[in-house]
Order: C-alpha cells, then structure tokens, then sequence
C-alpha cells in the first residue's frame, strides 16, 4: 500500500492544464485499483458534487498537447476525452469512493496538493520580492548609474607619491607604451626625464610622430642636446621628433600638462613634479586640448 500512495507516483500524475494542477481519470482509476470505466461511472452517478470548478472534460487541443509531451500506456485507445480533477475535485472523490485503500490514496494525494499550494505561495512571496527589488532598482536607476560612473572612472585616476619613484615612472611609462601612432606632450616645464621616458618605453613600430610643446624658459643647454640626440635616434628607427616653445601670449592659455595620442588623452603632472615625488595624480580624460591650435603658435627652437 506504501508503494501506490508514495509522493513521487503521485507527483508524476499531476499537470499543469488550464493553469491549474489536475489529475486525469485514468491515472486516479489506476490509483485506487479500478477500472477506468468504473471509475467514470461513479462519478458520473454522483455528477451534481462535481461542478466545472472541481471537474472538466479536456479538449482536443489539450488532450494532443499532453500527449506529445508525456508518453503513458493509460492515455492510448480511449474512445472519450478525459476528465480532468482539480484539487476540490479528488477531495470530493472522497466522499464517492470509501475502499480503504481510496482512503489512503485520497490522503497521499491532498498532502501533495498542500505542498504544492505552499510551494506556488513561496515563489510568489519570492517573486514580490524581487518585483520590489526591481522597482527600487528603476527608481534609483540614475543614482545607481551614477555610482558606477565614479567607479569607473576612479580606474582612470593614478595616484602618485613620494616614496614610490619606481610606481610613479612606470605610470607614465605605462601611458607612453599605450600610444598609437603619435605623442603629443604639452608641459611648460618639460624636462629630461620626459625624454628618458620616452626613449625607454616609445614602441616606434606603433607611434611615428612626437611633438612636445614646453616654454622657452625652461630650454637650457642640457636639454637641447638631448633632444637633437633623441631626435637622431628615433629618425634612423623611421620615426620623427619635434620641440617647440611656448611664447609669453599662448603661456597664459595653457594651464595643465597633457599626454596625448589618437586613442587617449591624459592629464598629467609635469615631468619635474613626477621626478620629485610630490602628490599628484594622472587622470584619463575624454576632453581633449587644441594642440593643433597651439602648436601652430607655437615657435621653433
């Protein structure tokens, strides 16, 4: 008897039709160790305890799409549609029904009709949930985006430090290497070590062009004959280097230090402020300065 009322033959007796869990005829008969037919019978006598809402004939249409997707020796040669049993239904069965082993096979079966009630409860309470979540979501999706956006973008902000020479160099260097096809260097106080950056991590198979715009002031002996030998040196590499000077009228429009190229720009400290050490940062930027403008004002050395 343990056999015929365990949960899983039962489980594997109940569909989902018309949005409600039913059990069909033939797999209740079976059930309660009658025949079908029989079984038919007794309801059929007893046919005023069974309204619409407790009990339906299947389709055409609905009787196909079961088929096709369960495979059962009981649905094969029937002459009727079956009937299907909602869960008010096989209670009802009860009361038609008294064999003790009906008894037995009614309790198994309204125990998993229970289970499946408060199982449907509990996703629904789940699903409110994250319905609600969502909502929140939506209304605080610009805050949310937001958030992200600083995330994001703090990626692009680099830290640089007293303490840390070794960090503070490959940042730039990082930069020089990620450049394509030319440099563009804009700081007032350019020094060397803006040329040993660049002679130490320039790829001249990608970038063939560097133009550096500084201020005159800051042009001494030192650096021109370091230009000039870096100048020779990227031009037998297939590459081309240029320095210009800024005059006292463009100075006042030129604030910031930027490293730019065709698929970045970059604001920076100057080279002197990076070689010292000092507290600065370098921040990728997407607003891009009028090089072109300036550097067409700007002089030759």
């Amino acid at each position: 008897m343990s056999d015929i009322v365990r949960q899983e033959v039962i489980e594997e007796k109940i569909f989902l039709i018309r949005d409600l869990n039913v059990m069909l005829d033939s797999d209740l008969a079976e059930l309660y160790g009658v025949q079908t037919k029989v079984f038919i019978q007794a309801v059929k006598r007893n046919k005023k305890r069974f309204p619409n809402d407790f009990m339906f004939q299947l389709s055409e249409r609905e009787f196909e799409n079961l088929r096709s997707q369960f495979v059962t020796s009981s649905w094969g040669g029937r002459r009727y549609l079956p009937y299907a049993f909602t869960e008010q239904g096989v209670a009802m069965l009860s009361s038609i029904l008294n064999s003790e082993r009906a008894i037995l096979v009614n309790i198994g079966i309204m125990r998993i009709f229970v289970n499946i009630r408060k199982l449907i409860s509990a996703n629904k309470g789940m699903l409110n949930r994250f319905t609600q979540l969502e909502d929140k979501v939506q209304s605080h999706d610009k805050k949310i985006k937001k958030i992200f956006e600083v995330i994001h973008k703090s990626s692009d902000v680099k830290l640089l430090s007293p303490g840390k020479p070794f960090s503070n160099k490959k940042t730039i260097r990082d930069i020089i290497v990620s450049c394509k096809k030319y440099i563009y260097w804009i700081d007032k106080y350019f020094s060397k070590v803006g040329l040993d950056w660049l002679s130490e991590s320039l790829d001249t198979g990608k970038v063939k062009d560097i133009k550096i715009l500084m201020s005159l002031e800051k042009v001494d002996k030192i650096i021109l004959s370091l230009y000039k030998d870096f100048k020779k040196e990227l031009k037998d590499a297939g590459a081309n280097c240029e320095l210009r000077v800024i005059d006292s009228k463009l100075n006042t429009n030129i604030h910031d230090r930027w490293i730019i190229s065709e698929n970045l720009c970059y604001n920076i400290p100057s080279t002197d402020t990076i070689a010292r050490g000092q507290y600065s940062e370098v921040k990728r930027t997407v607003n891009f300065p009028p090089f072109k403008e300036w550097w067409e004002k700007s002089k030759d050395i």
